[in-house]
C-alpha cells in the first residue's frame, strides 16, 4: 500500500462565468462550407459493365459487381430479403441500369461517396420517378394486414468509420441499439436505455437526480459520449462525465457503441470506449407527426393530483418532422417529464402536519422524498439538406430540469420581522441548463475523395439555490428575517454551482489511393471549453471554495489508413498527435486487423490507446484559509490507456428468414499514471486538512470476456449476452494493491416477438453478480493531519447480485394510428445496494459502504402514441 492517504474522489463540482469571446471560428467555417463548389455528379453509376456469371444470388451477384465496376455496396439485409436467385449477363451495360433489373432500385435510391455506394437511401418522400412514387426503401412491408419488425443485423453505421458503411464492413465490432428496441423499451433517457447494456452500469444520484456512467468498472471520465458524431459537453470538459439524465431520446435513431480504447478516431478520455448517439434527420415520409403521453407509477405510488400531494411519473412528448423538398427537411420535437419523487414512507414537501414521523430526538425527520421530485423539458429543432453528393445538417438543443431536495429535518424558528414562531425547512433547488448547436456537412468533393466537418457551440451547467421555507404555507424565508448562521442560507437568488462552455470543431479527409485497394484519412479535432468551478455553499458566511475560471484547450491531429491487402485481410493502422494546455504533445497508436475467414466468419484483432488529459478540478482546484488547503495540480500528467482485443464474428441463415448473429470476444485493459485524490502534511500551520490535492500514481488492469449471440426474424428477436470481467485496480487503489483479479459476471437477455392479432410483446432481463472491491483503512488514524499512514487494512467488500427483469405488450389500433404500450419495469423489485466487509477487523460494526441506487421498486407504466 502506498503510505500517503488516499481519498476517495472529491465531489466538488465547478462553475462557469461567460465567456465575451464569440465563435468566430465556427462563423467562418459554415461560410466556406457554404461556398464549396460541389461537383458534378459521380460517373460511377453510368460506368460500363461487362459481366456474366452462373446462378447465384442476390448477395453473390452484388460481390461480382463490386470486382467488376470497382466498387463497394453497402445495404440493409432488407434489400435483398426474399429476392431470388439469377444469372448475370451484361455487356457494356451501366451499373445503374444493372442494379435496377436485380434491386429494383432508382438512382434517388443510391448514394455514392467514393467508391462505395449505399443502396437504401430513400429518395425524398413524395418524388415521382416515371408514374409512381417510390417509397422509402427501409418501411415496413406494404402489406397492411400484416405486421412485422424488419430486425437488421447489418445496418448501415457511421461510428468508426472513414464514411457511413454496412456493419459487417466495419473494422471495428460496433453493437447497435435500433430503433425497434428502443421503442420496445420505452424510456425516455439515456441513462434509462443503457441500464439494459451489459458491463454498462448507471450511477443514479437521486439526490440532485443525475446519472452518470461506468463502463468496464471505470468511472464516466473514461467514456466520451457522443450526438451524431459531436462530444456532448460534460461537467468539465467535452465528451465525458456527463449527465445522461439530461439527453432524451425524443428523436434518438439509434445508439452504436464501441468498447475499448478509441484515442486515434476520438481522442482524449476514449480509455473506455465511446457512445454515439445517432438522432433523426429526415421525414420517413412527406410529414411524420407524432405524439406520446406516458403514465408511470413510482413503485407503488400514482395519482393525478397537481399539488404537494402528488405522485408517480408523468410524460409529454411531441415530434414532427416535414420533408420540404426532394433534398430539404426540417423537424421538431419537444418532451417534458414530471417525476413527482419517491415518497417511500416519508412525507413529502407538503406543509407541516403533526402527524409527521420524529426521530430517536423527538424532531420532526420525515420531511421530503427517497429520491427527489424533478421536472425536466426538453427541444429539439433540426434543417437538413442531402444531395447525392452533399449532406448538411443543423441541429440546435434545449434542455432544463429542476429538481427540489427538501432537508429531512424542521426545527422551530422565530421570525423577526412578523414576531412569530414557524417551523422551518430547507429546500435546495438544481437546476440543469444545457443548450447546444450542432452543425455538420460531408459529401465528396475531389476525385472521389470525400469530407466531414463538425462543429459544435455548447453550454452546460448546474445553478443551485438554497431557501428557508415556512412550513405553515411553503413560502420562502428571506434570509435576512434573522435566519441563524448554521442554516447557511444566502439572499442572493441562482447561484452557479458549476458551469462549461465551450466550441468545438471536428474534420476529415478521406481520400482513395488505389481504388478499392487502398484509402488514407487525414483529420483534426479542436475544442476550447472555459469553465468555472465554485460552490455555492456556505459555512459560517464563508464559501467552501474560491471560484476558479480557466479555458482548457483539447485537440489533436490524425493520420489512418485502411488497405484492403487481400480479399479476405483489411488492417488499419492509424496515428494521433494530442495536445492540450499545459501539457506536452501526447501520441496515440492504434492497428486494428480484420480477417475474413469466409462468407459466415470473421476474426478482428484490435489495438488501441488514448489518454486522459487532467480535468478541471484536478488541475485547478482551491479552497485555502486558516484551517483547509484544497489546491489542484497543474503540472499533473495525461493517464495512458492501452486495450488489446480479439473479437471473432459469425452470421448466416439458419433457415428461410430467421438469422443468427453471434461473436465471442476477449479484451485487455492497461491504464498508468491514474490520477488519484492524495493528502500530504501542510507546510502551514494550523491547517487542519493537511495538502488535499491529486497526483499520477496508480495503475490499472482490466479483463473482459463476452459472448453475444441473435436471432431474429420478421416476427421474433432473442438475444443473449454473457460476460466474465476481472480487474485490479478502482478510482483509489492501484493494481498493486490487488494481488489478484477480482471477478464480475454479468447476462442480459432481450426477447421481442408478435403474436396473433398483431400483439408486440418485449422483454428485457439483467444480471449482475457480485461485485468486489478492496477497502482499505487506516490502522491507526494520523496523529496530525495529513500524516503519513503506513498501515492500513485492506479488507474485500462486494456487493449481493441482483436481477432485473421488465416487459411489455403493445398493440395498434386504427390503421396503426394509435398505439398503446403497457409494461412493469423491474418486476423483481431491486431497489438499493451496498458493499457489505466480507471478514472485517472485530471493531469495525459498520459493514456496509458505498451504496449504490438502482431502482425505486417495480413500476407499472402506460403509454399512448398516436401517430398522423
Amino acid at each position: 500500500m502506498n503510505h500517503f492517504y488516499k481519498c476517495s474522489k472529491s465531489t466538488w463540482h465547478a462553475l462557469y462565468v461567460p465567456s465575451k469571446k464569440t465563435p468566430s471560428i465556427f462563423l467562418l467555417l459554415m461560410l466556406i462550407l457554404c461556398s464549396l463548389n460541389i461537383q458534378a455528379q459521380s460517373t460511377l453509376l453510368n460506368k460500363p459493365v461487362t459481366i456474366a456469371t452462373g446462378r447465384v444470388t442476390v448477395q453473390e451477384a452484388l460481390k461480382a459487381l463490386e470486382k467488376k465496376a470497382g466498387c463497394s455496396f453497402a445495404y440493409s439485409n432488407a434489400i435483398i430479403k426474399g429476392k431470388r436467385p439469377l444469372r448475370l449477363k451484361y455487356s457494356n451495360t451501366p451499373l445503374l441500369t444493372i442494379l435496377n433489373d436485380i434491386l429494383g432500385v432508382e438512382r434517388g435510391q443510391l448514394m455514392v461517396l467514393g467508391n462505395d455506394i449505399h443502396i437504401g437511401s430513400s429518395p425524398p418522400a413524395g418524388r415521382k420517378t416515371g408514374n409512381a412514387t417510390k417509397q422509402r426503401a427501409y418501411s415496413q412491408p406494404s402489406d397492411t394486414n400484416k405486421i412485422s419488425w424488419s430486425f437488421d443485423l447489418n445496418p448501415v453505421i457511421v461510428t468508426g468509420q472513414f464514411r457511413p458503411q454496412s456493419l459487417n464492413k466495419s473494422v471495428y465490432h460496433v453493437e447497435v441499439i435500433d430503433k425497434h428496441t428502443i421503442e420496445s423499451m420505452s424510456v425516455t433517457n439515456v441513462g434509462e436505455l443503457l441500464k439494459q447494456q451489459i458491463n454498462i452500469d448507471i450511477e443514479n444520484q437521486s439526490g440532485t437526480g443525475r446519472s452518470k456512467i461506468r463502463v468496464l468498472g471505470l468511472n464516466s471520465q473514461y467514456t466520451k459520449i457522443l450526438m451524431d458524431n459531436i462530444p456532448i459537453a460534460g461537467d468539465e470538459n467535452m465528451g465525458s462525465d456527463v449527465d445522461l439524465s439530461t439527453i432524451s431520446m425524443d428523436d434518438v435513431e439509434r445508439v452504436e457503441i464501441i468498447r475499448g480504447a478509441m484515442g486515434v478516431e476520438y481522442g482524449a478520455n476514449s480509455i473506455a470506449g465511446v457512445i454515439n448517439i445517432i438522432t433523426k434527420r429526415r421525414a420517413n415520409k412527406k410529414t411524420d407527426l407524432s405524439i406520446d403521453i406516458q403514465e408511470e407509477t413510482v413503485a407503488s405510488e400514482y395519482n393525478l393530483r397537481f399539488n404537494d400531494a402528488a405522485k408517480g411519473r408523468h410524460i409529454q412528448r411531441l415530434n414532427a418532422s416535414h420533408n420540404l423538398t426532394d433534398r430539404l427537411s426540417i423537424g421538431i420535437a419537444g418532451s417534458r417529464d414530471d417525476f413527482k419523487g419517491f415518497w417511500n414512507g416519508l412525507d413529502g414537501g407538503g406543509t407541516f402536519s403533526e402527524d409527521w414521523q420524529r426521530d430517536e430526538q423527538g424532531r420532526y425527520a420525515s420531511r421530503g422524498y427517497d429520491w427527489s421530485p424533478k421536472v425536466s423539458y426538453n427541444g429539439n429543432a433540426y434543417i437538413s439538406y442531402a444531395t447525392p453528393k452533399l449532406s448538411l445538417m443543423y441541429k440546435a438543443n434545449y434542455f432544463r430540469s429542476d429538481l427540489t431536495r427538501h432537508e429531512r429535518i424542521i426545527e422551530g424558528f422565530h421570525l423577526k420581522d412578523e414576531n412569530m414562531e414557524v417551523n422551518l425547512g430547507i429546500n435546495n433547488y438544481y437546476r440543469n441548463l444545457r443548450h447546444n448547436h450542432h452543425f455538420s456537412a460531408r459529401g465528396e468533393f475531389w476525385k472521389n475523395a470525400y469530407f466531414s466537418v463538425d462543429g459544435s457551440f455548447q453550454r452546460n451547467g448546474l445553478h443551485h439555490k438554497r431557501r428557508g421555507i415556512n412550513l405553515f404555507d411553503n413560502s420562502a424565508i428571506h434570509p435576512a428575517n434573522g435566519l441563524p448562521e448554521h442554516t447557511r442560507l444566502e439572499p442572493n437568488d441562482w447561484m452557479e454551482h458549476f458551469q462549461s462552455k465551450g466550441f468545438y470543431s471536428r474534420g476529415t479527409f478521406l481520400k482513395p489511393i488505389l481504388p478499392g485497394k487502398l484509402d488514407v484519412n487525414l483529420g483534426y479535432e479542436v475544442d476550447e471549453t472555459t469553465a468555472n468551478q465554485g460552490y455555492t455553499l456556505t459555512f459560517g458566511g464563508s464559501t467552501l471554495m474560491d471560484p476558479q475560471q480557466h479555458t482548457l484547450t483539447n485537440g489533436g491531429t490524425w493520420l489512418s489508413a485502411e488497405w484492403q491487402v487481400t480479399p479476405r485481410i483489411m488492417l488499419r493502422p492509424g496515428f494521433r498527435a494530442n495536445f492540450s494546455s499545459g501539457q506536452n504533445v501526447r501520441t496515440n497508436e492504434s492497428l486494428t486487423t480484420r480477417f475474413k475467414l469466409d462468407e459466415q466468419n470473421d476474426l478482428r484483432l484490435i489495438l488501441g490507446t488514448s489518454t486522459r488529459f487532467p480535468n478541471f478540478q484536478e488541475m485547478y482546484m482551491s479552497y485555502v484559509d486558516a484551517i483547509h488547503e484544497y489546491r489542484g495540480n497543474p503540472d499533473l500528467r495525461p493517464e495512458y490507456g492501452q486495450t488489446a482485443e480479439l473479437q471473432w464474428g459469425h452470421r448466416r441463415e439458419v433457415s428461410p428468414g430467421v438469422y443468427l448473429q453471434t461473436s465471442l470476444g476477449t479484451m485487455f485493459q492497461y491504464i498508468q499514471d491514474r490520477i488519484v485524490n492524495i493528502v500530504y502534511p501542510s507546510e502551514r500551520q494550523g491547517v487542519m486538512t493537511g495538502l488535499n490535492t491529486f497526483t499520477n500514481e496508480n495503475r490499472y488492469h482490466g479483463l473482459s470476456n463476452q459472448f453475444d449471440a441473435k436471432l431474429v426474424s420478421e416476427k421474433f428477436h432473442f438475444s443473449i449476452t454473457g460476460s466474465i470481467v476481472g480487474y485490479r485496480g478502482s478510482d483509489d487503489a492501484s493494481e498493486n494493491e490487488y494481488a489478484k483479479f477480482l471477478i464480475n459476471s454479468q447476462a442480459t437477455a432481450q426477447a421481442t416477438y408478435i403474436f396473433p392479432k398483431e400483439i408486440r410483446a418485449a422483454l428485457f432481463y439483467r444480471y449482475v453478480g457480485k461485485q468486489p472491491q478492496y477497502i482499505f483503512l487506516p490502522v491507526n488514524e494520523p496523529g496530525a493531519p495529513g500524516e503519513e499512514v503506513t498501515e492500513f487494512y485492506k479488507i474485500l467488500a462486494q456487493t449481493d447480485p441482483y436481477h432485473n427483469l421488465d416487459f411489455n405488450v403493445s398493440k395498434s389500433f386504427f390503421g396503426r394510428k394509435l398505439d398503446v404500450r403497457a409494461g412493469i419495469r423491474n418486476m423483481l423489485g431491486v431497489n438499493d445496494i451496498s458493499y457489505v466487509m466480507v471478514n472485517p477487523p472485530a471493531h469495525i460494526v459498520d459493514r456496509e459502504v458505498n451504496p449504490i441506487r438502482l431502482y425505486y421498486g417495480h413500476t407499472y407504466f402506460l403509454k399512448l402514441t398516436y401517430r398522423m
